[in-house]
Parts: C-alpha cells; structure tokens; sequence
C-alpha cells in the first residue's frame, strides 16, 4: 500500500538521522489509533482529518495532525455496469462501514444525482439520512478491507486508492472518481505530547521532502498524489 511504501522510501534519511523506523501495518481503521492513544506507537499514518477528528470525538482523545503527506483517490466501481447512467434499479451498493466514509460515500452518491441524502446539520450521514433513491438502490457496508474482494458479488463498490491498486484495478476504469481533494489528504498523526518530539518532527520532515514528493510522483504516476 502506499502507507507503507513511502514510509520504506523515507527509512534511509531517518537513518542518517540515527532514527530506525519500525513500520507496522493493520487491516483495521481503528486499531493504529488506539495503539498510539496508548503509547505502544509513535505515531500513525492512515487517515485524513474527517477520520480523526471524529476519532477524537467519539473517544475523548486529543491525536493531532503533523503533517499531511498523500491523497489518494476515492471512487465507484464496477465489473459489470460501463458508466453511472446504466446503473440499474435495485443495483446492490457496497460502502465502507465506518462512519467517516459511510459520509463521504453517500455524499457522493448524493452529488451525482444518484440519491438525495440530508444528514443532520454537523452530523455524518447515514443510509437513514437518504430521503429519495429514485433507483432503489441497495446499500450494503462491509469493513473496508474487504471492499476489494467483493466487486464481483456487488453491482457497484467503492474502493480506495490503495484498495484499488492492490487488486490490480486502473483507477481510470471508475464510474466515478473523487481525485486530489485536499480535504482528504492522508496525515501523519501523533500524540500532543510528542508532536514536537526529535523522532516525529524529523519523520514529518522527510516525509515533506522534495524527494519524497518524487517518489510519489514517479511511483504511483498521479494516481496517487502529493499532499504538500
């Protein structure tokens, strides 16, 4: 995944820092939050603001950006149907399960005409929050990871950039894509009382490098893009 990947490509100027990056890698949206809540991480690299700070809401906690790094581009997909219009009736939808991108899938939907959705003012919308789906359209949400593996079983799925290049998916074959949106640009996050750390202020400074913006341009070819 692109996480882990530019994080491998920083690894050599951490160690002309005497810094030994230690990457872990989760199949959970939850867990490297936890785990840095609790100390056993540095810090994490996976999620865009929305992400976080309805983490910090709903738990009480305080992790704070350092830096954001990538964007990665987010869309519908399907194996079967060539474009949005030829989506038919009672097409099964298949979305991530948690809150943040249960929101920003809907919203989607939403601006494509595809259904009206209207979550609660500073709310996060929900498929009881859509108040017309001319096509019936069915919405099913799974864990994220499995998104991937379903896009046969499913007339319509939405996949994450990563998601999409680990299954070998072009992410020009979308219906549609959401692409470069800043306000999904994924950070480096850490605690309040070691943002300002050696380790953590050198990490977020290699990963804002003009080098690291090179790798991602060259590697991943604008499908995923520099967030600084």
């Amino acid at each position: 995944m692109p996480h882990a990947e530019i994080l491998d490509f920083v690894r050599e100027p951490l160690a002309a820092r005497d810094i030994d990056l230690q990457i872990e890698i989760f199949e959970s949206f939850e867990e490297p939050n936890d785990l840095l809540v609790a100390g056993r991480l540095h810090a994490n690299f996976f999620q865009y603001l929305p992400f976080l700070d309805d983490f910090n809401r709903r738990t009480g906690n305080r992790l704070v950006p350092v830096v954001p790094v990538h964007i990665e581009p987010f869309g519908l997909y399907s194996s079967s149907i060539p474009d949005l219009g030829a989506i038919p009736d009672y097409a099964e939808v298949a979305l991530p399960s948690d809150p943040v991108n249960v929101d920003r899938s809907l919203m989607m939907l939403d601006r494509l005409g595809l259904i009206e959705c209207a979550p609660a003012r500073r709310s996060l919308a929900t498929v009881g929050d859509v108040r017309a789906n001319p096509r019936r359209l069915v919405f099913k949400e799974l864990t994220s990871w499995l998104l991937g593996g379903v896009r046969e079983d499913f007339d319509v799925v939405f996949l994450f950039g990563n998601q999409a290049m680990e299954w070998g998916v072009d992410t020009g074959s979308s219906l549609y894509c959401d692409r470069g949106n800043p306000a999904y640009a994924e950070y480096l996050v850490a605690r309040a009382d070691n943002r300002e750390s050696f380790d953590v202020r050198v990490l977020a400074e290699v990963l804002n490098a003009e080098a690291t913006r090179e790798f991602i341009t060259n590697t991943y070819a604008g499908q995923v893009l520099a967030a600084f």
